[in-house]
C-alpha cells in the first residue's frame, strides 16, 4: 500500500488512546510521510546535511529554516540578516559583526516591516545568477547595512559559509571567525 499525506484531524483520530490496538504498520508510515517536511524528501536527508544535487528550484533553500520572522527592512532573495535585541531581522554587515548574533539568509524578497519571511538558519541556498568560485569560502560584505556576501575577505570577517557548484552556497554562518 502507498504511504498517504493525512490532514492533522486524520492522524489525530486515527491515534486517539488505540485501547484497542487497531493502528497498523501502513497508519505508522503514513504519520512519518504526514509529519516530515518537504525537506526531507530525498533519501538520507533525515541523517545529513543536504546535498546539493536534490537542491535544483531556483531561489530556494534547504535545511534549518525559521518561518514567520520580521525583517525591518526591505530584503531579496539571499540577503544576510542579524537578530536584532527586539527580535526581527536587519541586513547584516562584517563591521559591526562582533554585534550581530543569530546571522540568517533570505529565502525570498519582503517588504519592509513584513512578517512572514522565511529564513535560512543553516543548509543551503541556490540562486542561478550567482557565480562565484566553487569551494572558496562567503564572508559578510563590510558594506554598511547591505546584507551582502562576497568572496573578497573584508576586514572583519566573518565567514558565512562555502560556495558549491552551480550557484548553491552551503550557509553555514555557525562557522564565524571575526578577526
Amino acid at each position: 500500500m502507498a504511504d498517504t499525506q493525512r490532514t492533522r484531524a486524520q492522524i489525530l483520530t486515527l491515534f486517539a488512546d488505540n485501547v484497542t490496538g487497531d493502528i497498523s504498520a501502513q497508519d505508522l508510515r503514513d504519520y512519518v510521510v504526514t509529519m516530515m517536511e518537504q525537506e526531507f524528501a530525498n533519501a538520507g536527508d533525515f541523517w545529513n546535511q543536504p546535498s546539493p544535487t536534490y537542491l535544483t528550484t531556483n531561489l530556494s533553500g534547504k535545511g534549518w529554516k525559521i518561518y514567520n520572522q520580521t525583517v525591518d527592512s526591505a530584503v531579496s532573495h539571499g540577503t544576510v540578516l542579524y537578530l536584532t535585541g527586539s527580535g526581527t531581522w536587519k541586513k547584516a554587515n562584517a563591521s559591526g559583526a562582533n554585534s550581530q548574533p543569530g546571522i540568517a539568509i533570505s529565502l525570498s524578497a519582503y517588504a519592509l516591516g513584513a512578517s512572514d519571511a522565511t529564513l535560512l538558519r543553516r543548509g543551503l541556498i541556490f540562486d542561478s545568477a550567482w557565480t562565484w568560485a566553487s569551494g572558496g569560502l562567503m564572508y559578510l560584505d563590510s558594506q554598511a547595512a547591505k546584507g551582502l556576501m562576497t568572496q573578497a575577505i573584508p576586514s572583519h570577517a566573518q565567514i558565512l559559509g562555502i560556495a558549491e557548484t552551480g550557484g548553491k552556497i552551503r550557509f553555514e554562518p555557525s562557522w564565524v571567525v571575526i578577526r
